[in-house]
């Protein structure tokens, strides 16, 4: 992998010299950008057109740039917000399991006859009341 890394950015290289070396006479051919707004005028010093190159390509990588540092920093605070939930949510699950190991440990209780009864004697306790009136 390493190779073929290497064989391509040699190749990349090669090509950017190929093209420099054929456009050599316009690279360093040298022109001032002028701007005219009626009301002010300004005019740059004359400077060779690969140098208009190299400046604008490096102000397009640092654009590139921050704009990544921006997104990297978003996106490590959503990770920081996400390992925050999972911890949270890790804690919640150890709560749960302990208190389920403590419920298979507790014995079933029978249900208490005298549930049962007190059904049965409502009814009687109506009429009784019913009748009392």
């Amino acid at each position: 992998m390493k190779k073929l890394k290497f064989a391509l950015i040699f190749l990349i290289l090669v090509a950017l010299f190929v093209v420099a070396y054929q456009n050599w006479v316009f690279l360093r051919t040298t022109e001032a950008l002028s701007v005219d707004l009626k009301v002010w005028g300004y005019q740059s010093p004359a400077i060779a057109h690969g140098l208009y190159f190299l400046g604008f390509f490096l102000l397009g990588f640092l654009l590139a740039y921050t704009s990544g540092l921006m997104a990297r920093f978003r996106s490590s605070k959503m990770v920081k917000e996400l390992n925050a939930v999972i911890d949270s949510q890790q804690e919640k699950i150890s709560t749960l399991r302990g208190e389920m190991d403590l419920l298979k440990r507790r014995p079933v209780e029978a249900p208490e006859p005298q549930a049962e009864v007190a059904v049965e004697e409502a009814p009687e306790a109506l009429e009784s009341e019913s009748s009392q009136s």
